[in-house]
């Protein structure tokens, strides 16, 4: 029987398990690979603006302490009632469990959403998806077939935008040195609603989409994806576009065993908490990240954001100090450090509180937020070892 498991090592719950590692208390980490990935970056990844591995950290390295292990393993289900985590590599028990799992993309059950669309939550996706851009130039280059140049994302949120943005930026550039014509290139962007980046000011919004339009994407706004076909997407208007690429980022869900172990949750599988992280019903299971319905004194349900996962694991991790120290747990607060949202390596848009930022000047605090996230993960040793890297945008 383990003490702590902390299932996940995404943003809340790496976050935690380096608060227990600070001070000696023992847990075990379980995650499906021996990284951690900067899973907001996969953008970048997709746009080959670095070596992929430079995205990702291995957790060995993360931890000082022998009381803290990492097993890698994929979890399959839980068993509340019996204290056990279900994982291919066998039965898990606990004491204490941190539910931080994520989410995965949701594809509503849209028929061909999932055959026929690539998605980006993963480093092992964005990988891919450079991949088949790389093979879809190479088959315009055989056969000259503009399907092969035509590309579609749909969803208009911060993650379908930045992968737009730096498709916008890399995509003219390699067609360039394969010197092949950028006529046939085709980038549009699907939104169900009028305006893209719905939790951004409305003047960045427009900027941002002002910028996309200037380097060829055409944003077709106000439109819903009935579902997918094999190289192309229908839209609910009766419209079919086709692409040779269809990504799809509508939306993320928890994972749906959450649901089957008894736990109270919401439509898309997150977990009700209370003030201080803990399932309701479970005091002993407590859920962060993705996978936490959490709901602030505003009666707002906070959106499933790195920014939101840190702050959760980093204050549960705290809380577990409290306890083990025989102090009294603290409620949750969230605090909103701001949105930044890159459109491609040369540009971006910031909103800080009340102050906006675009251009260059944006691009600047989102890579000073990269930064500050290494040196929280693992110092000056992490940053000299991966910030290097990126010192060129």
């Amino acid at each position: 029987m383990n003490g702590i498991v902390i299932l996940g090592a995404g943003y809340a719950g790496l976050a935690a398990a380096l608060e227990l590692d600070r001070h000696g208390i023992p847990f075990t980490l379980v995650n499906r690979e021996p990284y951690h990935t900067f899973k907001t970056l996969l953008h970048e990844v997709a746009g080959a603006r670095h070596d992929p591995h430079t995205y990702a950290l291995s957790l060995e390295d993360l931890f000082r302490n022998q009381t803290s292990r990492v097993l890698v393993a994929e979890v399959k289900g839980l068993r509340l009632s019996d204290k056990l985590v279900e994982t291919h590599r066998g039965p898990v028990g606990y004491e204490s469990l941190i539910i931080a799992l994520g989410s995965r993309t949701s594809t509503f059950g849209l028929p061909g959403i999932a055959d026929y669309t690539f998605r980006l939550d993963s480093l092992r996706s964005a990988m891919e998806l450079h991949h088949h851009l790389e093979r879809e130039l190479e088959l315009y280059e055989q056969s000259g077939d503009p399907v092969h140049l035509r590309v579609l994302i749909a969803g208009g949120g911060l993650t379908g935008v930045e992968l737009m943005g730096e498709w916008a930026d890399w995509l003219p550039k390699r067609l360039h040195e394969k010197g092949l014509s950028l006529k046939d290139l085709y980038l549009g962007l699907i939104h169900a609603h009028s305006e893209i980046l719905p939790d951004v000011d409305h003047q960045l919004r427009a900027i941002a989409e002002q910028k996309l339009i200037e380097r060829g994407v055409e944003l077709i706004l106000n439109e819903r994806v009935a579902g997918a076909e094999p190289r192309a997407y229908v839209l609910a208007s009766g419209r079919r576009i086709e692409a040779g690429t269809l990504v799809w980022t509508g939306g993320v869900e928890a994972p749906a065993f959450l649901k089957e172990a008894g736990l109270s949750v919401d439509a898309r599988n997150r977990v009700d908490v209370d003030e201080f992280l803990a399932a309701k019903g479970f005091p002993d299971v407590y859920v962060i990240g993705d996978c936490a319905r959490f709901t602030d004194a505003e009666g707002r349900v906070l959106p499933p954001t790195g920014q939101v996962a840190e702050q959760m694991g980093h204050h549960l991790g705290a809380n577990l100090v409290r306890l083990a120290n025989r102090h009294s747990p603290l409620p949750f607060q969230y605090r909103d450090h701001g949105m930044v949202a890159s459109l491609g390596p040369r540009f971006g848009v910031a909103e800080i509180g009340r102050h906006h930022a675009t251009g260059a000047t944006a691009l600047v605090l989102k890579d000073g937020s990269k930064l500050k996230y290494l040196m929280h993960l693992g110092g000056p040793v992490t940053v000299l070892k991966k910030y290097r890297q990126w010192l060129e945008i």
